[in-house]
């Protein structure tokens, strides 16, 4: 099943019942425990913005986000595309039109819920 960043921000409780091994009834019942999900990101390094609904945008799939940061430069350096939400993805435009197909330089910089930050830096390609 794929999370999305929305569906785990916090941490979860859980109260854990321990089973005599062979016996169904209940032994014991510890106190609650509580996991806190480890940010984790993924981040293709290719897409096809071509409008037929499959890779059709670029951006990071992960869980457990709090802060976020993506941009996209051209070959010149020159920032094309900026997003502060993992939900939003760049669709392969600037300013209105498709950019051309080619390799394109990407930052991204994310703040898990346990604070811990990473930036990954790297090369998407696009394909017509």
């Amino acid at each position: 099943m794929a999370v999305s960043a929305q569906n785990v921000q916090n941490s979860r409780r859980y109260r854990v019942v321990a089973y005599k091994n062979g016996n169904a009834s209940v032994s014991s019942t510890s106190n609650t425990t509580e996991v806190v999900p480890y940010m984790s990101i993924y981040i293709p390094n290719s897409f096809t913005p071509n409008g037929d609904g499959l890779n059709d945008t670029f951006g990071a799939y992960g869980e457990a986000i709090k802060d976020f940061r993506m941009q996209v430069f051209n070959r010149w350096g020159q920032m094309i595309f900026e997003s502060n939400n993992v939900e939003y993805r760049w669709d392969g435009t600037h300013e209105g039109s498709q950019v051309p197909q080619g390799s394109y330089v990407y930052r991204v910089v994310a703040k898990g819920i346990t604070g811990k930050q990473t930036t990954k830096d790297g090369t998407v390609n696009i394909v017509y």
